[in-house]
């Protein structure tokens, strides 16, 4: 098994980031997003929180398959694209570099790419989640099955 315990537990808390902040943003416009302060709070929150599981589970990958340490969280989604966990590192790179804006700009986060990111995003997490789950499963095929068949 390449993935561990750890990391399942990561990617289910993952989903739940990703299933509350869908829930409470459904059908909620992008005036009323823009006036309310704990859209805004609770969607940069869930947003960092999903991109730090994202991060975390590289980089545990990474070290589970002795192929790291890497410099940054950008470096680790390129580890997963050279390791073929992952076969694209764009759209994570663009979420890793959002969480660097959330953490270190947060003064100045517009709502209108904070909404765009929680609104229409999302799947981007379920994303990477079923490539992680994919790459495991495609291990577990492998090793079921006997050499010489």
């Amino acid at each position: 098994m390449k993935v561990n315990g750890v990391i399942q537990r990561k990617l289910a808390l993952l989903d739940v980031q990703v299933v509350k902040l869908h829930e409470m943003l459904e059908g909620v416009s992008y005036g009323e997003f823009a006036e309310s302060w704990t859209y805004r709070s609770a969607s940069e929150r869930a947003l960092q929180v999903a991109c730090e599981i994202m991060i975390d589970v590289a980089e545990r990958i990474i070290s589970l398959q002795q192929a790291g340490p890497v410099a940054s969280a950008t470096e680790a989604m390129d580890k997963l694209v050279s390791l073929q966990v992952i076969p694209n590192a764009d759209p994570f790179r663009h979420m890793v570099r959002f969480r660097n804006f959330i953490v270190h700009q947060y003064e100045e986060i517009d709502p209108e790419i904070l909404f765009s990111l929680a609104t229409r995003r999302l799947k981007d997490f379920q994303l990477y989640r079923d490539m992680i789950d994919q790459w495991n499963a495609d291990d577990e095929k492998h090793k079921k099955v006997p050499k010489g068949i």
